[in-house]
C-alpha cells in the first residue's frame, strides 16, 4: 500500500478467503490428515476433484450444485457471495467428490490414472501390450462404482491379475467341507461349459443350483471366494466371464 501511495497510484482493493478449519473447527494440521497437495495426490485424489472441492470453500453458490468444471467455477464465482465465517474442510465430502470424478472417468483415463499405483504394487511392468491394456480397462470398469481413491485400486483388482490372496475368514466361513463338495460338483459342469458369457454362465450356475437342490447362496459364496479370495467384489457372473474359463476352473480345482 505504501508503494502505491508513494507512486500516487490508485490503491487496489485487497481481499482473501476466510480461514479454513478442520471438522472440529480448529486450524487444519497434520492431525486432520494430509496437509499438502502432494500427499492428496499420492493418496489417489484426482486433481479435478480436489480443485472442485477446494474452490467451493469460503463462498456459496445460488443453488445446491456441488460439481463444477473449472470454467463453470470461473463463471459462477462472485466476491459478493464470499463468507466472513470460517469454512469447514470436510474430508468425507472430498472423498465422495473424488469417487464421483472416478466414476465418470472413461476406462482409458482411469487406467492411465491407475498405472502408477499398479506399478508401485508390482502388479504390472513398465510397458503394457494392447491386449493387457484392454483387459485392465475392462477390469477397472467392473470395480469402478466402488473406487473412491486411486490407491485402493491394486487391492480391489489384484485377483484379476495374479493368484488371489485368500482372506482367512472367507475361507473358514465358505470353503468348508460342504462348500468344497459343492465346488467339486460345479467344477464338472463348468469344465465342460464352452459358452463363456455372462448370460450363459448365470443360467448354467442357477440351473445347477436348482437341479442339485442348493440355495443360490450355498453355491455363489464358495464360488466367489475360491475364484477371488474375497467375499465381496463385482457381480459374480461378470467376474467369472472376465477372468476366463482357464483361470476360474484352475482356482476352483485348488479346493476340491
Amino acid at each position: 500500500i505504501l508503494l502505491f501511495e508513494a507512486l500516487n497510484a490508485p490503491i487496489p482493493q485487497f481481499a482473501h478467503m476466510s480461514m479454513t478449519l478442520g471438522p472440529d473447527r480448529t486450524r487444519l494440521s497434520k492431525r486432520h490428515g494430509a496437509t499438502s497437495v502432494r500427499a492428496y495426490r499420492e493418496a489417489g485424489y484426482l486433481s479435478e476433484a480436489f480443485f472442485n472441492y477446494i474452490s467451493l470453500l469460503g463462498w456459496g453458490t445460488t443453488d445446491s450444485q456441488d460439481i463444477f468444471s473449472k470454467q463453470e467455477l470461473i463463471e459462477t464465482f462472485s466476491l459478493e457471495r464470499c463468507q466472513k465465517s470460517s469454512a469447514i474442510f470436510d474430508p468425507e465430502k472430498l472423498l465422495w467428490m473424488n469417487g464421483y470424478y472416478i466414476r465418470r472417468s472413461s476406462p482409458a483415463k482411469l487406467l492411465e490414472l491407475s498405472l502408477p499405483f499398479l506399478r508401485d504394487a508390482k502388479l504390472i511392468g513398465d510397458t503394457l501390450s494392447d491386449e493387457n491394456r484392454k483387459y485392465l480397462e475392462k477390469t477397472l470398469t467392473l470395480e469402478q462404482e466402488k473406487i473412491k481413491l486411486l490407491k485402493d485400486i491394486p487391492y480391489l483388482i489384484e485377483f484379476f491379475i495374479k493368484d488371489p490372496v485368500y482372506e482367512e475368514t472367507a475361507v473358514t466361513k465358505y470353503l468348508t467341507e460342504r462348500g468344497r463338495e459343492v465346488l467339486a460338483k460345479l467344477f464338472t459342469v463348468l469344465e465342460t461349459h464352452n459358452e463363456w458369457t455372462i448370460p450363459s454362465l448365470e443360467d448354467t450356475v442357477r440351473t445347477f443350483c436348482a437341479d442339485k437342490g442348493y440355495k443360490p447362496s450355498e453355491v455363489f459364496h464358495p464360488l466367489r471366494v475360491a475364484v477371488s479370495g474375497k467375499t465381496t467384489g463385482p457381480g459374480l457372473f461378470e467376474m467369472l466371464e472376465h477372468l476366463g474359463k482357464k483361470r476360474v476352473t484352475e482356482r476352483i480345482k485348488r479346493f476340491i
